[in-house]
């Protein structure tokens, strides 16, 4: 458990450094990419996050995320994830998705705290909710809160979803 604990603190630290890096060299943001994807009989155009810069922010600090929307994470390789709502500001969907298209697990993740102005980074990181995969996922998939529900979505069913193009899509 101590050794788990300690590759996400250096999994964290890593992804603020990028972050920071990204932020400090004036990385051009432009306009996201996005997918065109069928989930629950409904197209959804989803940005696609696909590097660890991306990857590492999310949809934080969007005030929502409209109908028909969201954002796609295609992972370089299927492992275990895990998610948590740093930064966010409204409640959102997560789908997580193995190699062969199949949902492994679902949340619903609700919006935390804002961090205080006295609260470390490594403070607040500690007192969030982790939203984990549970088996290893190739990609993981948010949408708009309610959407799970409303789609009927379980785990175990199949989503149509061009695994192995996707997988082509990833940049590190």
């Amino acid at each position: 458990m101590a050794l788990l604990r300690h590759m996400k603190t250096m999994t964290l630290l890593a992804a603020v450094l990028l972050l920071s890096a990204c932020t400090a060299a004036g990385c051009k943001q432009g306009d996201p990419e996005t997918e065109r994807v069928h989930i629950g009989g409904q197209a959804w155009d989803l940005e696609v996050a696909a590097d660890d810069v991306s990857i590492q922010q999310g949809l934080m600090h969007r005030p929502t995320i409209p109908d028909g929307t969201g954002m796609l994470f295609i992972f370089d390789r299927p492992e275990i994830h895990a998610f948590w709502m740093g930064h966010c500001l409204t409640d959102i969907d997560l789908i997580f998705v193995d190699v062969t298209g199949r949902i492994i697990s679902l949340h619903e993740m609700k919006v935390e705290s804002p961090q205080t102005p006295s609260e470390t980074d490594w403070a607040y990181r500690q007192r969030m909710a982790s939203y984990p995969s549970m088996l290893p996922a190739q990609l993981a998939i948010e949408l708009p809160p309610g959407s799970i529900d409303r789609l009927g979505l379980k785990a175990g069913q199949s989503l149509e979803l061009d695994i192995h193009r996707l997988r082509a899509r990833t940049r590190r």
